[in-house]
């Protein structure tokens, strides 16, 4: 059953990736172990102390920051499979929606991860503006009704099913039909994962230094740190990468803080502060009880 399909609209597999290589968000691994992690660990306790499981966890935030790979280090935590479905490859294949949701119920326990949902169910006349005339990272093209019905319809019936997790995720939260997200037998849980502060870069771009075999003694993560404002976990790869090749082109084997000045000021980060401004608006505006266990 544990197999990687040649074209990825969805793969089933034992979660490589744990806590540690995901920088930065304590406070998102946290509520994950608690929402995602404790019902495949306990789930009789929970039981026995008549607490439910949440039918379902969405997470949400900027593209980039790792949020595929935090739900497969919370089905590692959990020691069990991960059942990846990729939105946006799923768009116009019903069938293999259905085969995704199916050998998820046949791999239980387990999570199953369903990304971009916003592309698989999309909400109707929402302005996808981040501010004047910033329309970044919009998906260029959306489920049809009838996918989007069946979507729904595999969420609702893979909630009968024991041991399985459900969780998903979208760039804005905002964006994703209500009937997904309002519903309490749907996606009734939300976890925010915000646009990565100082702390979290630190640590996003320490993953990335360490990979590098020959570093500076005067290249200081924290400082970095402070200058990326409104990087993603891409940029922070980018900024190392081209650090690197700044050192190459001078034709010397150490990357050194000279060379993080210069690729500081070619790495165009993600985030513009509008987007910044806007998903924490959007955050403030939401229902907080979506937000609690």
């Amino acid at each position: 059953m544990h197999r990687k399909l040649e074209k990825v609209f969805y793969e089933v597999r034992t979660p490589r990736l744990t806590w540690t290589d995901v920088g930065g968000f304590p406070a998102v691994k946290e509520t994950l172990a608690e929402m995602v992690c404790l019902p495949l660990q306990k789930p009789e306790l929970m039981r026995t102390l008549g607490l439910e499981r949440p039918a379902g966890v969405m997470l949400w935030g900027p593209l980039g920051v790792g949020i595929t790979m935090l739900a497969e280090a919370a089905a590692s935590a959990a020691g069990a499979t991960f059942v990846y479905v990729s939105g946006q490859e799923m768009l116009g294949r019903p069938r293999e929606i259905r085969d995704a949701f199916h050998d998820a119920e046949h791999e239980a326990p387990c999570v199953l991860f369903v990304s971009d949902c916003e592309w698989l169910a999309p909400r109707a006349g929402c302005s996808y503006e981040w501010g004047p005339a910033n329309f970044r990272g919009i998906p260029p093209t959306f489920a049809d009704p009838t996918l989007t019905r069946l979507f729904i319809e595999e969420v609702d019936r893979i909630q009968h099913v024991e041991g399985v997790m459900l969780v998903g995720s979208c760039y804005r939260i905002d964006t994703v039909d209500q009937a997904l997200i309002k519903e309490k037998k749907r996606f009734n849980r939300k976890v925010f994962v915000h646009p990565p502060r100082a702390e979290d870069r630190r640590e996003m771009i320490e993953i990335y230094l360490r990979r590098m075999p020959r570093l500076g003694a005067g290249v200081d993560a924290g400082e970095l740190a402070l200058r990326t404002e409104g990087y993603v976990g891409w940029d922070a790869e980018s900024l190392c990468k081209r650090a690197t090749l700044e050192a190459l082109k001078a034709g010397r084997d150490t990357v050194e803080r000279a060379d993080f000045e210069q690729a500081l000021g070619q790495v165009t980060p993600w985030l513009t502060p509008d987007m910044t401004a806007r998903y924490w608006e959007i955050h403030r505006n939401d229902c907080p009880h979506h937000y609690a266990f």
